[in-house]
């Protein structure tokens, strides 16, 4: 899944977590637009995800915050709650902000 490559075990978990944050994030968001069945709404936003560039994007911000902290908890925990703010998909993808 991810383009950059990345060694650890759990910079890769983090990254399945954006991801999987990000793909519900938008589904709840077409949800709320008044999208209909549930499973189609997340097939949407699985495919919107995976045909747009964010995939670069996060697994880059994931690997250079685990570069730039290692695995301490609230250094690393701020970084990635400010990926996931750059990088919604709700708003980029539906009117494209």
């Amino acid at each position: 899944m991810p383009l950059v490559k990345l060694s650890s075990f759990i910079a890769y978990n983090f990254l399945i977590i954006l991801v999987c944050l990000l793909v519900f994030e938008h589904a709840y968001f077409l949800m709320q637009q008044g999208s209909g069945d549930w499973k189609e709404t997340l097939r949407i936003s699985v495919n919107k995800y995976k045909a747009s560039d964010i995939q670069t994007a996060i697994s880059a911000a994931v690997k250079a915050a685990f570069q730039q902290h290692g695995s301490k908890g609230a250094d690393l925990y701020e970084t990635i709650l400010r990926v996931i703010e750059e990088n919604k998909m709700g708003c980029q993808m539906v009117f494209m902000c």
